[in-house]
Parts: structure tokens; C-alpha cells; sequence
């Protein structure tokens, strides 16, 4: 609080790597900023190494070690007091830049702040936040394709559900219109893996047949608080480290953790023998012998993205929906070919389309049309469906304004769009 942060002297010992002296030579500390310092990260001083870049909730301060000091060895600049940040998870570093998401614009420190341009989505983005979830905000990066993301709570939700995107070799901004892909918490990029692992907040559990729960065998110890029998070996499922629960409904807040299992050989049960179960908390006070128990797997999702092109989970295998949906085709804003005003207040008739894709798989195409720029209602012709070898598709559609719609969802299914090519002739006068 109050932009208070302390330097001290570290043990260099490997394995005694502890805090300590935090008033002797190689420390100092100060309050630098009115605010609450909520992020630290280290970078490339020079000559002045090591350095850091601190947050606070309105400002930049940069921090250098001097060597060559004799009392004080840490120094401070403000570098802006006219910043802000989202949360303290909302800085990612990318090739030496350090860019982050401030409560209404972004920005990007190089040697000196700017302010990183958006002039696509940034009111997408925030003026559908939800502010009072604002510190689950987080930013990771995908370097493969030069991407930093920003995940987001949009709307009313609670969890992140929305990720704004910045390509930085490209210098383009597009976003995850709400996919699947972009309800994760958290996550990490390193370069110990080729590809990002990141974290889902949608509980996803996966349950056994039912078991019933039995009364102590004869000769056997009533179970305690935290324990309970089984038929049978139940060992090989029922394992240390594993879970629980009661009920396949709000199984989230009904989970225990397993500490052992014991297969207890006793011919007084039929089959011979039980299984003794501990968990690490008590179990609910309303069990009774008859009680059935599940053993429950997946639950958080951790995810290896940019990894395939399907989604493997603890069921199988799955596809991943993709779709892409072009801009408006009409002869009153130009044509197929240039984005020139003909004046030509006709309606278009296709008759023939030409997919040019790389794909994987069978693809749709979609023919959306419109009467107006703006109005209720869109019309929809389709899908027609191609593969990689299908030369054309003929049709006989017509409308004022036409989007073409073409998307992908089986297994393996993969595409990248080249030119596509329309053969349209003038319809109808206006409507």
C-alpha cells in the first residue's frame, strides 16, 4: 500500500534462497507512488542490472541497482503517473515490450509509455466488462502467431468468458466473440512447452457406476467420521490422491479427497472382503448404510492449446466449431472484385460460387442475405456443403445485400480461406 516497496540482500546459497538483512547494505526501501503497488516485473537494465518495473494502480516506476553506490543501491523514477491497470495480471511481456490493459485503453512500455492504438474492438471490450470482476482479468501470450490475449468477465459474468486479442506482427486487434476457448482463468506460456497451457474455471466432472455404501463387516471397526466401506476390493478405483462424491448434482461443493484405501479380506461380506476409504475432511453427517458413492474424475480442465485441431478431453475426442462469415457482397457498395460505389440500386444474383481453401474435411457454405443495411430480419440459403475437390457450387440466390457464411465442425476439420471466386449477375430493382 501507499506505492511502499523494500529491496533487500538475498541469500545466494541454492537451497537456502531465503529473505534476509532487509536493513543492511544492499537494501533500502521507500514509497514511491501515492498508490497500491500491485505488479512487479523484472527486465533488461544494462548497465544498471538487475531492473524492474513496478505497477501501481496510477503510475509506472522503474527501479535500477547501482553498483557503484556506497548507502543507497536501489533508485527509483516515476516513469508515468498517468497510467492505469486492469488488474495485476493484466501485464504480459512480449520480445522486451511490456504491454497491459488499463481500465479504459491500453498500453505498451518500450523505454517510455504509450499508448497502444485500438480502433476495432476497444468498445467491444469496455463497455461490456464486468468492472466488479475486474482483478480475474488476465494477459498471456501465444508467440507462435505474435499474439498477446487479454481475458475478460463480460457482461454479468463472474468468470472470464471473452479474450480481446492484439496481434503485434501484424499490429491488428480481433477478439474470441465469446468461444468455448476463451472461458479460461488462468494460465501460463513458457518456453519449457511449444505450446500455451492454460486453465478452465468450468467444473467438468466425470462420474463411475454408483457404489452402495455398506455397514461394518463383523469383526470390522464401525468407520469413522471421515471413512466408510465398500464391497469388495475397490482399491484399483478408489485410489489415495483421487475424489468422491455423493450426488452427480452439485458435485462441485459434495467432493472429498481420498487419503487411502484399504482392501480388508473378511468372509463374512459377499464377494469376500471390503474396501476401507479415508478421506482428508469428515464426510456429511446425513450418510447411511444403502448411501450410494461415486468416484469422480476431470473436474478443472487444464488445456495444452494450439496443440491439434480437436478437443481431447477425459470422453475422447471431439471437434471444434469454426466458422468465418464475410463482410457485405452488394452491387450498390461495389462488387466482388473492388469496394467501389457503381450506383446500381439492384439486387445480386448468384448463380455460382468457387470455394479456394486448404481444408481438412467437409466444409458448409451459407448464403446470408439482407434487404437493408439495418433491418430485423436476414434471410439464409443453405448450407451446401464442399470438400477439397469440389470445383463449384451452383445456386440460384438472390438479395440486396449477401454475406457468405462458410464453417467447419468435424473431427480433424481444418481450413484457411484464399480468394473465392462469385459468379453474380443484377437481380430485381430494389425492394
Amino acid at each position: 500500500s501507499n506505492g511502499f516497496i523494500a529491496n533487500n540482500n538475498v541469500d545466494a546459497t541454492y537451497l537456502n534462497r531465503n529473505f534476509y538483512d532487509w536493513n543492511g547494505p544492499f537494501a533500502n526501501q521507500t514509497n514511491v507512488a501515492p498508490s497500491k503497488i500491485v505488479k512487479g516485473m523484472t527486465m533488461r537494465g544494462g548497465t544498471n542490472s538487475p531492473s524492474g518495473l513496478f505497477w501501481a494502480t496510477d503510475s509506472l516506476i522503474r527501479v535500477s541497482f547501482n553498483s557503484q553506490a556506497t548507502s543507497i543501491y536501489w533508485t527509483y523514477d516515476i516513469i508515468s503517473s498517468q497510467i492505469s491497470i486492469m488488474s495485476s495480471s493484466a501485464v504480459v511481456e512480449m520480445d522486451g515490450i511490456y504491454f497491459w490493459m488499463g481500465v479504459d485503453r491500453f498500453y505498451l512500455y518500450n523505454g517510455s509509455v504509450k499508448v497502444l492504438p485500438n480502433d476495432k474492438n476497444v468498445n467491444y471490450l469496455f463497455d461490456n466488462l464486468n468492472y466488479s470482476q475486474r482483478q480475474k482479468v488476465w494477459a498471456t501470450k501465444v508467440p507462435r502467431y505474435n499474439e498477446i490475449w487479454f481475458f475478460y468477465p463480460r457482461g454479468t459474468a463472474t468468470e472470464c468468458t471473452d479474450a480481446i486479442i492484439y496481434n503485434v506482427k501484424d499490429q491488428l486487434w480481433y477478439d474470441a466473440g465469446q468461444a468455448i476457448g476463451a472461458q479460461r482463468s488462468c494460465g501460463y506460456t513458457t518456453e519449457l512447452f511449444p505450446t500455451p497451457i492454460w486453465c478452465d474455471w468450468n467444473y467438468d466432472p466425470v462420474f463411475s457406476p454408483p457404489h452402495l455404501m455398506i455397514g461394518a463387516p463383523t469383526g470390522e471397526p464401525a468407520a469413522q467420521a471421515n471413512q466408510l466401506y465398500l464391497s469388495g476390493n475397490q482399491t484399483p478405483l478408489f485410489s489415495p490422491g483421487d475424489s468422491l462424491c455423493f450426488s452427480t448434482e452439485n458435485s462441485l461443493n459434495n467432493t472429498y479427497l481420498i487419503t487411502s484405501s484399504e482392501f480388508i479380506f473378511n468372509d463374512n461380506t459377499a464377494p469376500d472382503g471390503v474396501t476401507l476409504i479415508t478421506c482428508s475432511t469428515d464426510l456429511p453427517n446425513f450418510l447411511a448404510i444403502g448411501q450410494l458413492v461415486y468416484y469422480v474424475t476431470g473436474g478443472f480442465n487444464i488445456w495444452q492449446h494450439e496443440y491439434g485441431v480437436n478437443e481431447i478431453n477425459l470422453l475422447g475426442e471431439i471437434a471444434v466449431y469454426s466458422s468465418i462469415t464475410t463482410s457485405d457482397i452488394s452491387w450498390l457498395t461495389g462488387n466482388p472484385s473492388q469496394n467501389s460505389l457503381q450506383g446500381i440500386n439492384r439486387r445480386m444474383h448468384l448463380r455460382r460460387v468457387e470455394p479456394n481453401f486448404l481444408q481438412d474435411g467437409t466444409m458448409a457454405m451459407t448464403i446470408l442475405g439482407r434487404k437493408f443495411a439495418s433491418g430485423p430480419y436476414e434471410e439464409s440459403s443453405g448450407p451446401y456443403y464442399f470438400t477439397k475437390d469440389t470445383g463449384k457450387i451452383d445456386l440460384r440466390v438472390e438479395h440486396r445485400l449477401v454475406r457468405l457464411k462458410f464453417e467447419s465442425n468435424e473431427i480433424n476439420g481444418n481450413y484457411q480461406m484464399g480468394r473465392n471466386l462469385i459468379t453474380a449477375e443484377y437481380g430485381d430493382e430494389r425492394p
